[in-house]
């Protein structure tokens, strides 16, 4: 397999390149609306560090949301445009599950919140918990809240994503002790450990193709399913 993943849903831009040997290449940078700029270099810039040319890949995986509206769709139509133009299956990832992998990564905890501000006093949080292939699992379903009605019934190990800001300043919302959750609140998702979770759902074949990609917007809920992005 020759995946290689892309990301533009929050403010970081970046791509990851698995190569069939397992060799991981990978592109990030924190650069809001730049991601239409810097993404097609990025691209090339993991294909050519990998010595893989583009003719050779075999899926191509992206966060399909939630997170930026403007972001999801450069990500989403960049993905659908390679994929056609390959004739590849893509590989739709929830931002929130690459945000959680992200935070298993850097913290050997069992779970994690991961929480982005959706505005509007609102945030999209989840709970994943780490399998035992140290993979980020959904417990429950991802979620969009108010902030005055947000609550938690269990507090996990560790917090992640800049929705946490919103949370901490919102006292209503926060009924324990700070120092039992380890909360970091400047991290973003990125490609390195979306391919993580792409290459399971390619193993498992949780693929789609080009025409039938998806994008979870999950504000109210709703999945949309663009005739061509």
């Amino acid at each position: 397999m020759n995946i290689i993943a892309i990301d533009t849903s929050t403010d970081a831009c970046s791509v990851a390149l698995l190569r069939d040997d397992g060799q991981v290449f990978a592109e990030f940078e924190i650069a809001p609306r730049e991601h239409t700029r810097l993404l097609p270099m990025m691209m090339d810039a993991v294909l050519g560090a990998a010595k893989t040319p583009k003719s050779s890949l075999t899926h191509c995986a992206f966060c399909n949301g939630p997170g930026a509206f403007t972001g999801i769709r450069i990500a989403a139509a960049t993905a659908q445009g390679l994929a056609i133009g390959l004739g590849i299956p893509l590989v739709p990832v929830s931002t929130l599950a690459t945000l959680a992998q992200v935070s298993l990564d850097q913290h050997a905890l069992p779970d994690t919140l991961v929480a982005l501000d959706a505005r509007m006093r609102e945030v999209y949080w989840a709970i994943y918990q780490r399998d035992s292939e140290g993979l980020a699992r959904l417990e429950g379903s991802e979620k969009l809240d108010k902030l005055e009605t947000l609550a938690f019934e269990t507090v996990p190990a560790s917090g992640a994503g800049h929705g946490w800001k919103a949370i901490l300043e919102n006292s209503s919302t926060w009924s324990v002790n700070r120092d039992d959750i380890v909360i970091d609140t400047e991290l973003l998702p990125d490609a390195k450990s979306l391919i993580k979770l792409a290459q399971q759902a390619v193993i498992e074949g949780r693929v789609v193709k080009p025409e039938d990609i998806q994008i979870n917007y999950l504000r109210n809920q709703v999945a949309v399913k663009p005739r061509r992005l």
